[in-house]
């Protein structure tokens, strides 16, 4: 019999051995740690909406979250900027890559895990609604500062953000992060996961301001953050951003 895949193993179709050690866990956080620096980049793969109870295939691949969790709202910086942040889509593509152009190699890397030769490719999957939920943050001439991702993964769903090196710092990651994790548990997904690597600080960061239960484990060189979500649980309001990622 064929043993089951693992997470990581699913993401990036290749050969894969957990790793049971334990490392130090980042500033201070309690007792499931994070991997040094390292992974794949990973190629685009298939996801579908998850269903709830009773519910056919059919209803789960046309259900959406509750409109609040996806509703528009603006998020006002302690400078007196206003940026949108609200739902993304394929629309977005010519946007989101030109963000990308002007993104530093090394976020890019943190966000990818590796050198990004596909931007094009992997952003048409991404905002594709088939397979998950997309956000971003706007600047007021439309230009798009901060996009962020959730994934169908099973029962599970992965996030993703990737915010403009000039952008980063001012909040934008974890006011996507909340939004997200609103957009999950409005799904019935009551636990989600962030793949990436340990130079990673400012996703890490802003992981554990999230006010969930986190585990943090070592997966062959890989950081693998997982969030349990109390269900009903409500996002900080987004109007003001707390600074970080």
């Amino acid at each position: 019999m064929t043993a089951p895949r693992t997470r990581l193993e699913r993401l990036w179709h290749r050969p894969f051995r957990r790793s049971n050690r334990r490392c130090a866990a980042p500033e201070a956080q309690s007792n499931r740690p994070p991997a040094h620096p390292g992974g794949p980049h990973r190629p685009p793969r298939g996801h579908s909406a998850p269903a709830a109870p009773g519910a056919s295939a059919t209803q789960a691949t046309q259900a959406t979250p509750a409109a609040s969790a996806l509703d528009v709202s603006r998020l006002s910086l302690p400078d007196g900027t206003e940026l949108l942040l609200r739902p993304a889509g394929p629309a977005d593509k010519a946007a989101a890559l030109a963000m990308h152009e002007r993104c530093s190699p090394a976020a890019l890397r943190l966000r990818y895990h590796g050198p990004v030769r596909d931007a094009d490719r992997y952003l048409e999957h991404l905002l594709d609604p088939r397979h998950g939920r997309s956000l971003v943050v706007a600047a007021p001439d439309g230009r798009v500062l901060a996009l962020g991702h959730l994934m169908w993964d099973g029962d599970e769903a992965e996030l993703a953000v990737l915010v403009e090196d000039a952008w980063q710092r001012h909040g934008l990651g974890l006011a996507l992060l909340r939004r997200l994790t609103a957009v999950a548990r409005a799904a019935g997904i009551g636990t989600v996961y962030a793949v990436t690597q340990a130079a990673n600080t400012g996703l890490i960061t802003a992981m554990r301001r999230l006010a969930a239960p986190l585990d943090f484990h070592c997966e062959d060189g890989t950081l693998v953050i997982t969030a349990t979500l109390a269900a009903g649980a409500a996002p900080a309001a987004a109007s003001a951003p707390a600074p970080g990622r």
